[in-house]
């Protein structure tokens, strides 16, 4: 009986410093937390933004990483034909602000509508609506050179900090519901390592939703389980997040809310299993604009129920005790349209001192670490 007992405490003993560890890796990943954001000129030039004038003033702001994205369609409108000047022109400017580029390389980018493939591909690959565009041999052929084009040229740029590869890949996406396949996308990656002389980190991202209804839509249409096709092949597991989603069906506006335990539980779930695959995480989209339903982007002065500041802080704060390396905002060029169009600089303000208080805590930290 006594030596039961003992087994017991033993066990509790070990729980509770397994527990110990697990909090003081998860506070020390808060407190190096790296904050970015995801620019992207297509976006800018939606809103009727002179984009290098946004650009500038995101750069100001004193975001630790920029996630660019190579779109295809605008670097090689003609075939063999490629026009690099805008992306080259933005990377040298994040170079001169030392901030640290995450570029986004394959068929896929930030932004709608996903696919940036050029027309000249579209005309001569066989698609069809909610396909894996992977199977098409032509379009796998022209995709693998793009992408060995892109790597090639930034190979030693050294503001370049790590290659994402494709934009959400394994998710379907777009107006057509396309997604890519496992193996060509362990092709490009594999494509991309051989390739890169710095070995810098790769990132796969995924989409994630925390409401219900939403989560289980999402997994019943996916070809695929993202989260374990995606770790194998990358060194950093990216995931977006948007707490709160809009849809439109026909003429009724549907509103996808998440409540603070269902957005937990979603989140710990795949981070846990990207740690114990030994892979850090990123947040490579925290929702920081609206989803309104049937808008691609809120232009409506009153203030959409889909996203505030507010709701920008409340999810930052709850990421932050679990253990993930990096969190970019989505959303830097709707923050300028509402400060150009309706003087509201609420959402910049939010994003700047947001950026103020972690790196005063991470000099705390760091002063704590050097004593």
């Amino acid at each position: 009986m006594i030596h039961v007992i003992k087994k017991n405490r033993m066990k509790k003993v070990i729980v509770f410093l397994i527990a110990c560890i697990f909090i003081a890796t998860s506070i020390s990943y808060a407190e190096h937390l790296k904050i970015g954001t995801t620019y992207s000129q297509k976006q800018s030039e939606y809103l009727s933004q002179d984009w290098k004038k946004v650009y500038a003033s995101i750069l100001e702001i004193g975001f630790d990483v920029l996630r660019l994205g190579a779109y295809w369609d605008e670097i090689e409108k003609k075939e063999g034909i490629y026009d690099f000047d805008n992306l080259d022109w933005q990377i040298e400017q994040a170079k001169k602000k030392s901030i640290s580029v995450l570029l986004t390389v394959g068929m896929k980018a930030p932004r709608w509508p996903e696919y940036h493939i050029p027309a000249w591909v579209l005309r001569n690959a066989k698609l069809s609506a909610g396909q894996d565009v992977s199977r098409d041999n032509y379009l796998k052929e022209k995709t693998l050179k793009f992408v060995k084009t892109v790597v090639e040229r930034y190979d030693n740029e050294s503001i370049i900090k790590w290659w994402q590869v494709e934009n959400e890949p394994l998710d379907r996406s777009g107006p057509k519901h396309w997604w890519i396949g496992r193996n060509f996308l362990k092709e490009e990656v594999e494509l991309v390592r051989s390739i890169d002389t710095k070995k810098r980190p790769i990132v796969i991202n995924l989409a994630t939703y925390p409401n219900k209804v939403l989560h289980v839509i999402a997994r019943l249409s996916s070809p695929t389980y993202p989260v374990t096709n995606a770790l194998p092949l990358c060194d950093i597991l990216g995931i977006n997040i948007y707490p709160t989603v809009g849809h439109k069906l026909w003429n009724l506006k549907l509103y996808f809310w998440s409540k603070p335990g269902e957005r937990m539980k979603c989140y710990s779930s795949v981070i846990n299993k990207a740690h114990r695959a030994g892979k850090k995480v990123w947040v490579t989209e925290l929702q920081a604009e609206p989803w309104e339903p049937g808008e691609l982007v809120h232009k409506a002065e009153e203030n959409p129920k889909t996203a505030s500041t507010d709701m920008i802080l409340t999810a930052f704060n709850e990421l932050q005790s679990l253990g993930i390396d990096a969190v970019l905002l989505w959303g830097v060029e709707y923050w300028c349209y509402r400060q150009e169009r309706y003087e509201d600089s609420s959402w910049w303000r939010k994003a700047i001192n947001l950026i103020k208080s972690k790196r005063t805590q991470n000099n705390k930290a760091l002063s704590s670490d050097e004593r």
